[in-house]
C-alpha cells in the first residue's frame, strides 16, 4: 500500500532509500503490482483505441488514476535509461512499445492552442 501511495505522489511511509533497499535485495514488486499494472495498461489501450494516441493528461477527469499511471511509466522509463533503480521491466517496456506509447511528450497541441489564444488577445 505504501509503495502504491508513493507511486501516486501521495504521502507515504515508503521512501526512496527504502525502495532502493528493497530493490537491492531483489524484492518482487510484480507479486504486488502486476494485476494493477495490467489493469491500467488495458485502460490505456482502450484510451488509445478511442483517441488514437497514448498521451493521457495527468489530470484526465474521466480517469485520474490512468493519467498518473502514464506519468509514472514515463518516470520509471527515464530511471531505467539512467541505470537507476526502476520498476520498469522489459516485459512492461515491450508491452508499452507494442502500442506505440509516447515516452517523451511534447505537448505541441496545447502549446499551439495557448499561443493562438495569446495572439487573439494581443490583436
Amino acid at each position: 500500500r505504501q509503495y502504491k501511495l508513493m507511486m501516486e505522489n501521495k504521502p507515504s511511509l515508503m521512501t526512496l532509500p527504502r525502495l532502493n533497499a528493497l530493490n537491492d535485495i531483489n524484492f518482487d514488486w510484480g507479486v504486488i503490482n502486476d494485476e494493477a499494472w495490467q489493469k491500467r495498461y488495458d485502460e490505456l489501450k482502450a484510451f488509445k483505441a478511442r483517441t488514437g494516441h497514448c498521451r493521457v493528461p495527468v489530470n484526465f477527469a474521466e480517469n485520474e488514476a490512468l493519467g498518473r499511471w502514464v506519468r509514472t511509466q514515463r518516470r520509471q522509463y527515464k530511471l531505467m535509461m539512467e541505470n537507476k533503480p526502476s520498476l520498469m521491466t522489459l516485459p512492461r517496456l515491450n508491452a508499452l512499445n507494442d502500442i506505440n506509447f509516447d515516452w517523451g511528450v511534447i505537448n505541441d497541441e496545447a502549446w499551439q492552442k495557448r499561443y493562438d489564444e495569446l495572439k487573439a488577445f494581443k490583436a
